[in-house]
């Protein structure tokens, strides 16, 4: 017996077969020992990075200064239609009118505008969320070529492996240093597009991370 078939490692890297829930990230050509496995956990990878954290706690921040835009735009029609409430008594039915279909016409659009305002924003995050998915693949796979690894495997979904397989923080830590910084969007430069034909609500409450993965908790 060699003593290599002593060290734990190496063994476990033989030994990490199937009976386990495995989903592969990183798949590659290059020539590879076939017995040496590493996992990541894909959860970490897409919470725990600068890019990551840097992205939610700017849409935190956007969504509550858009949310109180917003709350403030309801106060303020609140109390015009309590003061067209108020002048009812003394305008004639014409000037009345005139004024409640003017009031009308502000509440459709202050609608559209926070719609339409909300919408762009959660899209931009989105948006700058996919790229950082799209950004992992590639760098998975250098990441294995460089260890000589076969695949690299999901930890989030193995029952169990050895912690020294798990490569999750050099990864992350390589994500941060060579791929570039989202672009957090500018809520004072958001352009509305085309309006919808029915005005929804004056929108409801806005919450980030809403993208098919949970954010950092």
């Amino acid at each position: 017996m060699g003593t290599d078939a002593l060290n734990p490692t190496s063994w476990t890297r033989r030994k990490v077969t199937a009976m386990v829930a495995v989903m592969p990230l990183g798949l590659g050509v290059a020539a590879a020992d076939p017995t040496v496995i590493l996992v990541v956990s894909r959860k970490r990878l897409l919470n725990d990075t600068t890019h990551a954290r840097l992205l939610l706690k700017a849409e935190i921040e956007l969504t509550t200064k858009l949310q109180r835009r917003i709350d403030a735009v309801k106060a303020e029609l609140t109390a015009k239609e309590q003061e067209l409430a108020r002048l009812r008594p003394t305008l004639d039915r014409e000037v009345f009118d005139a004024r409640v279909a003017e009031f009308d016409r502000n509440i459709r659009s202050q609608r559209r505008e926070a719609h339409e305002h909300s919408a762009i924003l959660q899209n931009a995050f989105r948006a700058e969320r996919l790229k950082l998915i799209e950004a992992l693949g590639p760098l998975l796979e250098e990441v294995r070529v460089v260890h000589g690894a076969s695949v690299i495997l999901n930890s989030d979904q193995t029952l169990t492996s050895d912690p020294a397989l798990d490569i999750t923080d050099e990864v992350i830590a390589r994500f941060n240093a060579v791929v570039p910084p989202p672009a957090i969007p500018d809520l004072d430069a958001l352009a509305p597009g085309p309006a919808p034909e029915r005005a929804p609500e004056l929108t409801p409450e806005i919450t980030p991370g809403q993208d098919g993965e949970p954010p950092a908790q």
